[in-house]
């Protein structure tokens, strides 16, 4: 039986996006989402930060046009990585892994708010 996993969020960009190369040359990108959780029995929000990673031709997209502050939407797989630290306890987090980025604030102005 084949197992499935798909997210979607939505959410402030907490940082520029890192653009990287693999030794094979494939483009990786990075950044991460603050989403806001709202509860009715709290006055303030509480904040989840969410890694992303996008692969190749988005991974290009996202560090052309994303930016710190900006709103986006992700939609992709959730995977886990896991390592062991320099004391020997094995380590885990969960990323999305963008397949389908939307902008959820025009680029025209966001190159606009730039200059």
């Amino acid at each position: 039986m084949l197992n499935y996993s798909s997210a979607t969020i939505e959410g402030f960009v907490t940082h520029d996006p890192q653009l990287k190369k693999t030794k094979t040359g494939k483009a990786v990108c990075t950044f991460a989402l603050a989403i806001n959780h709202y509860s009715k029995s709290e006055t303030a929000p509480k904040v989840s930060f969410i890694d992303v990673e996008t692969w190749e031709k988005i991974a290009e997209i996202c560090s052309k046009n994303i930016r710190k502050g900006k709103r986006i939407m992700v939609i992709g797989s959730i995977k886990q990585d896991r390592w062991e630290d320099d004391k020997g306890k094995v380590q885990s987090r969960l990323k999305i892994i963008g397949n389908e980025i939307r902008f959820l604030e025009s680029l025209k102005s966001t190159a606009e708010a730039a200059v």
